[in-house]
């Protein structure tokens, strides 16, 4: 049976499902976090080695303050008490944020420090979170860092210094909520990228869903431009 490398994902349609159920915003974001661990788990058992997730952009420090912060202090909780990160940790998932972590509360980065050091041996399934992220920030950040070092540039140099380096490039990225754009989500890494975009709800997205995009991916033609 052929499998994928390699799936990201783009995690959209929270807080319109927290709307649509009559729940307060963060509800949607908590069901997000769990719906994120129990498709660890799937892709793990479908023989996916690599899962990015766009967690939280470098766009969404724009929002509100008061959403940011009930966003921040969620996150902390969920990485620190949820029983759904003690799932994805005892299938021996591999933690690896991605992102300018410096914008961080200084709560959320410990944990995220100690779960990336508890899981760097881990080998089962690589997790990268994406959080304050954005690939055009990422892009300055890779150069200014290259040319400081005065790395000489080309295309497996820069790849090699990204917040990605050492991960294969996304074979599949997956977004929810019927929208269909990237949201400067892997600008770099995402060249020969097939996309499938589903009407879910990312909190309602489930294993039945994932083999459709699956499926989908291994009915198309990828030429790489040959």
């Amino acid at each position: 049976m052929n499998l994928l490398n390699h799936i990201a994902f783009v995690m959209d349609g929270n807080s319109s499902w927290a709307k649509r159920n009559g729940k307060p915003n963060m509800d949607g974001y908590l069901r997000g976090m769990r719906t994120m661990a129990n498709t660890i788990v799937n892709a793990r058992n479908l023989g996916v080695r690599y899962v990015t997730f766009y967690a939280f952009s470098s766009e969404n420090w724009k929002r509100p303050k008061h959403w940011i912060d009930d966003f921040m202090a969620l996150a902390t909780h969920f990485f620190e008490n949820d029983d759904a990160v003690q799932t994805i940790l005892d299938i021996g998932a591999r933690l690896k944020v991605i992102g300018d972590k410096s914008k961080l509360t200084e709560d959320l980065r410990k944990i995220i420090d100690k779960n990336e050091k508890k899981t760097e041996n881990n080998e089962r399934i690589t997790v990268q979170l994406a959080v304050s992220y954005g690939a055009r920030d990422e892009i300055v950040r890779t150069v200014k860092k290259m040319a400081k070092l005065n790395i000489e540039f080309s295309e497996e140099s820069i790849s090699n210094n990204l917040d990605t380096a050492g991960i294969p490039d996304p074979q599949l990225i997956i977004r929810t909520s019927g929208k269909q754009r990237l949201s400067n989500f892997l600008l770099w890494q995402a060249s020969y990228s097939e996309f499938y975009f589903s009407d879910l709800l990312w909190p309602d997205f489930d294993k039945n869903e994932l083999q459709k995009a699956i499926n989908e991916f291994w009915r198309r033609c990828r030429t790489y431009g040959q």
